[in-house]
C-alpha cells in the first residue's frame, strides 16, 4: 500500500492545483506578453511528449517496466521539461489573474512537483542504469538554473 501512495498522492495534488487554476479564472492570459509565456509553456509540453513518445509517457512518477531511456531534444538538457511547461502556463496565469489564493496553489504546485521529482528521481535511478551520469549532464528543471 505504501508504495503505492505517494505515486497517486503527488498527481492527485498536482492535478488539484491545475483544476483550481484552470477552474478559478480565464484559462488564456489577456496581455500578449503572458500569453507568449502560456504558449511557450504549452509547447514546450507538446515537445516533451512527443520527444519522450507518447507510448513512454506516464502520470504517475514511477517508469513503465516497458520504459525506454530517453535523453536527447529537450531532455539532453533538463529532465522534467513537462512539469516546467506547466508552472510556465499557470505561471502567467496566476500573475495575470492575480489573487492570493491562486498564488498560495501556485506554490503548494511547485512544492509538489519538487518532491515528486525527487520520488521520480529515485525510481529512474533504479530502472535505468545510465540515468546516474545523465544527472550529471543535465538540469533538472530550469538550465543554467536548476
Amino acid at each position: 500500500m505504501k508504495k503505492r501512495f505517494w505515486p497517486y498522492f503527488f498527481v492527485f495534488i498536482q492535478f488539484s492545483s491545475l483544476a483550481f487554476l484552470f477552474a478559478s479564472a480565464p484559462m488564456i492570459a489577456k496581455s500578449m506578453h503572458w500569453m507568449l509565456v502560456e504558449a511557450v509553456g504549452f509547447f514546450l509540453g507538446i515537445l516533451s511528449i512527443l520527444n519522450m513518445g507518447i507510448g513512454n509517457f506516464k502520470v504517475t512518477p514511477v517508469p513503465k517496466d516497458d520504459a525506454k531511456f530517453v535523453a536527447t531534444g529537450i531532455y539532453e538538457w533538463v529532465r522534467h521539461p513537462m512539469y516546467f511547461a506547466q508552472l510556465l502556463m499557470v505561471a502567467a496565469l496566476v500573475i495575470e489573474y492575480f489573487t492570493w489564493t491562486r498564488m498560495i496553489v501556485l506554490a503548494i504546485l511547485c512544492v509538489n512537483l519538487l518532491f515528486k521529482i525527487r520520488f521520480e528521481e529515485k525510481k529512474l535511478l533504479l530502472h535505468f542504469p545510465e540515468y546516474k551520469e545523465y544527472m550529471q549532464k543535465s538540469w533538472r528543471f530550469l538550465p543554467y538554473f536548476f
